[in-house]
């Protein structure tokens, strides 16, 4: 936030840069529509018909940012900060008019800004029978009828609830009898338990986490998948924001890979399964315009009956054009060992999620971590260049876990054929997530033979 910025300064005079960050809450689900409809003239009558606002969706198609162009030409007029916040602040885009004016925002009280969720002691949540699923689990906790319905209503939880359920945020790990359960890069997660149930609360951090809860809730909480680890609620009521997930059962994938506490290893059919519920899940934000950039085994929760679930979406990021082409950003983030090589020049498009899935699939095969820096080479990507060379002595069967004992060559070779492809330096080549979902689900009818 530019601290100069008052509610009498004009649209005109806000920095690029600020437009650019309102450009990241308004652009996804097209959420600038509902501030263009609001924009009247002095006389009353609205400023933008909809003919103006078929020419801004137009910009969308030529990869420019149809909230910048609003606001550059609102700006020719003497509209001021002060009328965009309330108009952000009516349409409930709070995280938006925080990016202008965070204070004035913050004190719109909790009942006006979240009035259909709830803020209620957990004590007082009507008690319900353990569920069978994870989709059933976020249902008992919402208290959601409809079976069908994959938790889209959310919850505001009092953070003195939190820290109760999770014996004030325990900072051992569960198998120590503390509450906590990893850490990320947004935040710590713990264990806790709401009406005998376990749920996953994120301790955000103080400075990351607000970009992120608030860009998370106002920007990706509409997009609801099985294969996407559900979201139950939040906390805003303290310095540290929280969120709360479904829990799940089998941990990271990354994990299971690792035996770790001495789970048993994962089957070749179980492991196929996790692959093609991983690219179902990217697939599903793929369609809908969205970049996870931070696709690893860590990031791949199991469920009770090991279904995949993507988790940690604090780096996702929506298409400025909503079509597949590349964004730029000058902040290079994502995990090393995954990342793509345009990912390490800034570029964001859905091909370097595919790259990351290539990694994925690698230590799928292998039971090995994505790096290693007591070995040569140190990124697991890279151990495919020895496969593939006749001249070393690494081969395929000799790179396959030896701990999984169900596998057949011609399955494995298809895998490993496909992230290959995955891995391919130039993501032109790379197949898109609807052809290696595809590639993935033959392999798992093959298991069924």
């Amino acid at each position: 936030m530019d601290k100069s910025l008052t509610s009498a300064t004009y649209i005109r005079n806000i920095s690029y840069g600020l437009r650019r960050q309102l450009s990241d809450y308004l652009d996804p689900q097209d959420m600038w529509k509902d501030v263009i409809v609001s924009i009247r003239k002095p006389s009353g009558e609205l400023r933008y018909s909809q003919h103006h606002v078929r020419r801004f969706e137009g910009l969308v198609a030529q990869g420019k940012s149809p909230t910048v162009e609003l606001l550059n030409d609102w700006g020719t007029t003497n509209c001021t900060v002060g009328d965009l916040v309330d108009i952000l602040k009516s349409n409930r885009l709070l995280a938006a008019a925080s990016v202008l004016l965070p204070a004035e925002t913050q004190q719109v009280s909790s009942a006006e800004t979240y009035s259909d969720l709830p803020t209620r002691p957990l004590g007082e949540r009507e008690s319900q029978p353990p569920p069978t699923s994870s989709t059933l689990q976020t249902q008992v906790l919402l208290g959601n009828s409809d079976t069908g319905h994959t938790g889209g209503d959310f919850s505001s939880f009092l953070y003195s609830e939190l820290e109760r359920i999770t014996g004030n945020f325990d900072d051992r790990s569960t198998s120590k009898g503390g509450a906590r359960l990893g850490e990320g890069g947004f935040g710590t997660v713990y264990k806790g338990f709401l009406n005998n149930i376990p749920v996953a609360v994120k301790k955000l951090n103080p400075v990351r986490g607000d970009v992120f809860s608030l860009r998370f809730f106002f920007s990706f909480h509409r997009l609801k998948h099985e294969n996407l680890v559900d979201m139950i609620g939040f906390s805003c009521d303290e310095q540290h924001l929280c969120i709360v997930y479904a829990f799940m059962a089998n941990g990271s994938l990354l994990d299971r890979l690792a035996c770790l506490d001495g789970s048993p290893p994962l089957s070749w059919r179980q492991r196929c399964l996790i692959a093609e519920g991983t690219a179902r899940g990217l697939e599903y934000l793929h369609s809908n315009h969205h970049v996870h950039r931070d696709v690893k085994s860590a990031n791949i929760l199991l469920d009770e009956n090991f279904v995949a679930k993507i988790s940690d979406f604090g780096l996702t990021r929506a298409s400025a054009t909503r079509t597949s082409t590349t964004m730029m950003t000058e902040r290079i983030v994502g995990t090393r060992a995954y990342m793509a090589p345009e990912a390490l020049r800034g570029e964001i498009t859905p091909k370097s999620d595919v790259f990351s899935f290539g990694v994925v699939l690698l230590e799928i095969l292998s039971g090995l971590p994505p790096a290693d820096e007591n070995k040569e080479p140190q990124f697991l990507m890279e151990m495919r260049y020895d496969i593939d060379d006749e001249d070393e002595e690494l081969t395929l069967e000799e790179f396959v876990d030896k701990k999984m004992k169900d596998w057949e060559l011609s399955q494995v070779e298809s895998i490993y054929c496909l992230a290959s492809n995955c891995l391919h330096d130039r993501k032109n080549r790379r197949p898109i997530i609807k052809q290696v979902l595809s590639e993935v689900h033959s392999v798992v009818k093959n298991t069924d033979l």
